[in-house]
């Protein structure tokens, strides 16, 4: 009897960088699952609807990437508080055949929440727990999903202050997302009574109705900026740089918060890089606090160079690796927690399974193997 084969993947346009494979298709092998396949697709806005609609009940889950994050939500049900709040999802679960005029069939979660917040506890540990203030830069989809992050970091530390570096709105005055997050912050607060809000410890109680824990600032212009052949930022003349900036703005908030999480695509954020790199040499700044550059292609970005040199720098295939940790949890858990009498190749013996984790056995305790596993192939891959 042929055993049935399962299949996952990653969409969005551009795809060919993805190392999604790479991570999905190591949690596989590490769980035994043989019979199950991710691998990547080429799929635009335009053309998301008809290829969910031509998949058959093989397909068990699917990885949004740019730009189908938003534009998945039309088609499936938020399974999630932060993919029902945010509009944003970056999962897709199958447990029965999807189909489009089923919205039911197709079950959606944001995972990069989660992903961000793991990222910067494991490379923070305790130090997270006294972080103050943080800077988020973008005002993107993986912005909205940052602010989430930083709200659920909130309930374990001493945050009270969130800005946001991102352009201006159309009406040429106030920034980007900001009153969208301030919104979020208070959303969470209300669906959550009990939870922590981000404001100072010794805010006083009058001032805690119109204390707005996020603020904008607008992200400053370099002229002339001439980075675009920059190999390496050290290699570059930085001697006019903080002459010729908008506004230092950004770049003191930056110096001075806590964490930092960089949304904006590759390259966007190297004039920032350049001017906080001589901003710190000529302040004889001697720490920053501690970055997540989302971005992992190109690696390692400018900035986190910058951080790499003065404080904690994660690359974005640390918030990679923990949402698809996340992913494979949700897409696999139907077949994995199967009744007995489901198919069982656990038989064969093959020389390289000593570490295998039985998926009918699986335990809590197992994901720190998996994890392992898809961090070693995810290594080997960059």
């Amino acid at each position: 009897m042929v055993e049935k084969c399962y299949n996952c993947a990653v969409l969005g346009n551009p795809i060919s960088h993805s190392l999604s494979p790479v991570l999905h298709n190591a949690a596989y092998k590490a769980l035994g699952l043989r019979n199950w396949h991710y691998s990547k697709e080429k799929v635009s806005e335009e053309d998301l609807k008809d290829f969910i609609a031509h998949l058959d009940d093989s397909w068990k889950g699917l990885s949004l990437t740019m730009p189908l994050k938003k534009t998945i939500m039309s088609l499936g049900v938020a399974c999630d508080y932060w993919a029902k709040t945010l509009g944003v999802a970056n999962t897709a679960v199958f447990s029965k055949k999807p189909c489009i005029e089923n919205p039911e069939s197709i079950e959606l979660c944001n995972t990069d929440v989660n992903g961000i917040v793991m990222a910067l506890m494991r490379a923070l540990k305790s130090k997270i727990l006294n972080a103050k203030s943080a800077v988020i830069i973008g005002s993107g989809n993986t912005a909205s999903s940052a602010m989430a992050a930083l709200i659920e970091i909130a309930q374990g530390s001493k945050l009270s202050k969130v800005s946001v570096v991102a352009r201006l709105q159309s009406d040429g005055k106030t920034v980007k997302s900001v009153s969208k997050f301030n919104d979020l912050v208070d959303k969470y607060n209300s669906d959550f009574p009990n939870s922590r809000r981000i404001e100072p410890e010794n805010l006083e109680l009058k001032n805690k109705r119109d204390y707005k824990p996020v603020c904008g600032i607008e992200f400053p212009v370099i002229e002339p900026l001439q980075i675009d052949d920059l190999q390496d930022i050290e290699e570059c003349d930085k001697s006019h740089i903080l002459e010729s900036i908008s506004s230092l703005d950004a770049i003191e908030a930056i110096a001075n918060a806590d964490i930092v999480i960089s949304t904006v695509p590759a390259h966007v954020a190297d004039g920032l890089a350049l001017a906080l790199c001589e901003y710190c040499q000529e302040k004889s700044i001697k720490h920053l606090g501690a970055l997540l550059d989302v971005v992992y292609d190109p690696r390692p970005s400018q900035i986190l160079k910058v951080w790499r040199k003065y404080g904690i720098g994660i690359g974005g295939e640390e918030m990679l690796l923990h949402q698809a940790l996340d992913q494979v949890k949700l897409m696999t858990f139907e077949y994995r927690y199967a009744s007995d009498d489901s198919s069982d190749d656990s038989s064969d013996d093959s020389s390289d399974d000593s570490c295998i984790i039985k998926h009918k056995s699986i335990k809590a305790t197992d994901y720190d193997y998996i994890r392992s596993c898809m961090e070693k192939a995810l290594q080997e891959a960059l």
